[in-house]
């Protein structure tokens, strides 16, 4: 998927770095490769999602699943941070479309639907497909 068709569907990667890191699965997908859960799905209402929680797409409902299982909280800067983890929440309005984790080089990793997995810059997502970075969190690591 690297090149044309993959900067056609993410115009943000042009001239930009990015680079797949790993094939194709099925196994999970971008909210669950946030979360760093390779086992399954997440979504609420559709996969994975976990017990007590809204089943909605919005954006509320995803920071409130990532900060209350998951320990993270609400953060201002993308930038990296020693001894923290970030994600990133995308949207277009208030419907949550991806979510994005940050590496140990600064760089995002995200995983496009059940395609490959993806290092890239954050903005290099945005766009028609995945809307714009709406929230950045973060937990100690």
């Amino acid at each position: 998927m690297r090149g044309q068709p993959l900067e056609r569907l993410f115009p943000g990667l042009v001239n930009k770095h990015y680079e797949m890191t790993s094939p194709r699965t099925y196994n999970y997908n971008c909210i669950a490769w946030a979360a760093a859960d390779v086992t399954k799905m997440w979504w609420p209402g559709v996969y994975y999602w976990p017990i007590g929680l809204p089943t909605d797409d919005s954006i509320e409902n995803f920071v409130q699943t990532f900060c209350k299982c998951l320990q993270y909280e609400a953060c201002s800067s993308e930038d990296l941070e020693v001894g923290y983890l970030k994600v990133a929440i995308y949207a277009i309005g208030d419907r949550t479309k991806h979510m994005a984790r940050q590496l140990s080089d600064g760089y995002w990793t995200s995983k496009l639907g059940a395609d490959l997995d993806l290092s890239h810059e954050l903005s290099g997502l945005e766009g028609a497909e995945y809307g714009h970075v709406v929230r950045i969190l973060k937990r100690k690591t």
